[in-house]
């Protein structure tokens, strides 16, 4: 009977461990603020901008605030550090340098104004004298520095290239709309998505138009419009997703469709990012994160995340790490699909507001669209669950994730 016991005792302790998560939250710093930007690490800093108008830089070792940046207005974009300044665009309108050890301000850029899309009879709104304004268009541009400029899209519907030192034009191309995601460079093309709901690829040197794709648009309640994710360019393909319901494979030298992957009717707004042989985003009222073979864009497999994903998802070792709505973050393994690990927030879990139906694990319509509040009344709800719109970020082993309503968590093993 006591061999018995042990044997039992040793059995439980062994599913205790094989159930164990492998990553355990270990800090979390509080930004009391909303947060839609991704960190991003330079010379042993964490640099995070927030709605507050602060871009805050931490000591990644000790997790205290080094310096804080105040801007004019919230900072909807995602740093980028290079040689010892970091850039930021922020919704006064300006981009920003600042010194990456001191915060002191460099230089500013004002382009011609920053703010969210907006159209007359949105979501089958009322064609009133103005405009209703997107609640779902988060961020704007993210900077990109490459060879000595910097590169990022405004809500003037022009692409600036800057020089990263002086903060001078070097060029600007106008599209035929707004610019509110990260462009991507390789080679001499630099390629980025417009509201106009096109794919332009432009010469990194003069900023000339290389080529153009259109992707659909529909203009009747302007719902399905618009390229308002980021492009990843992976080897001679651009992989870009649209609101128009498509995720494309373009090619990088012609900007001809390689293929495309039905969203059925759901927006895919997420970037995306690729292994050696697949490419995985995340989609919107579909509620999937999708996994395809990057070649062909066949479905190698799409996994129900419950509720909208809009945060880019990320690679760690043999596993892809995702980010959705509802405060849930969640790894896969990245060959099968098969689910690995995931936490959610606590007020995720408690759902005060009962935006979450307790049998589907999905948002309630009912509860979210009907009655007297507005979308972005319903949002704004929706981000108190501690909602992830910022991408992830996977960086030495650690997990590093910021909720919308301003909390930075550090994941580890």
């Amino acid at each position: 009977m006591r061999f018995l016991m042990s044997m039992f005792a040793l059995l439980a302790a062994l599913q205790a461990v094989a159930a164990e998560p492998p990553l355990h939250l270990r800090a979390t710093i509080e930004l009391r603020a909303q947060t839609v930007s991704t960190p991003a690490i330079a010379q042993g800093r964490l640099f995070i901008g927030a709605e507050d108008g602060n871009l805050y830089a931490f000591d990644l070792a000790t997790r205290k605030l080094a310096w804080l940046h105040h801007a004019g207005a919230g900072i909807a974009s995602t740093p980028a550090v290079d040689d010892g300044i970091v850039y930021f665009l922020a919704r006064d309108g300006k981009l920003y340098a600042v010194d990456a050890q001191t915060g002191v301000r460099r230089w500013t850029f004002a382009t011609q104004g920053e703010a969210r899309f907006a159209a007359y009879g949105l979501y089958g709104m009322p064609k009133s004298a103005a405009a209703t304004a997107d609640p779902w268009d988060f961020w704007l541009s993210s900077p990109l520095v490459h060879d000595g400029k910097v590169y990022f899209g405004s809500s003037d519907e022009r692409l600036y290239a800057l020089d990263a030192k002086t903060g001078a034009v070097a060029w600007a191309f106008k599209s035929g709309g707004m610019v509110h995601a990260r462009p991507a460079v390789a080679g001499k093309a630099i390629v980025f998505g417009s509201w106009d709901g096109a794919v332009y690829a432009l010469d990194t040197a003069t900023g000339g138009q290389l080529w153009r794709y259109q992707t659909d648009t529909e203009q009747k309640t302007s719902t399905n419009f618009g390229v308002q994710a980021p492009p990843l360019i992976d080897g001679d393909t651009v992989f870009i997703g649209s609101r128009d319901a498509w995720f494309y494979a373009l090619d990088l030298a012609s900007g001809k469709l390689k293929w495309r992957y039905p969203g059925r009717g759901s927006w895919i707004i997420s970037g995306a990012v690729a292994d050696a042989q697949r490419v995985y985003f995340g989609t919107s009222d579909t509620n999937l994160l999708v996994a395809l073979d990057k070649r062909t864009g066949k479905v190698a497999y799409e996994h129900d995340t419950k509720v909208w994903t809009y945060a880019t998802p990320v690679l760690a070792g043999d596993a892809v790490i995702g980010a959705t709505m509802r405060g849930e973050l969640f790894a896969l393994e990245a060959a099968g699909g098969k689910p690995a690990w995931s936490w959610r927030t606590p007020e995720s879990l408690a759902d005060d507001f009962r935006l979450l139906d307790g049998a589907t694990g999905k948002f309630d319509a009912k509860r979210l669209y009907e009655g007297a509040h507005s979308a972005m009344e319903s949002l704004e709800h929706v981000k108190r669950l501690g909602a992830f719109v910022a991408t992830p970020l996977w960086h030495d082993g650690q997990l590093i994730a910021t909720t919308a309503d301003g909390r930075l968590l550090f994941f580890s093993k």
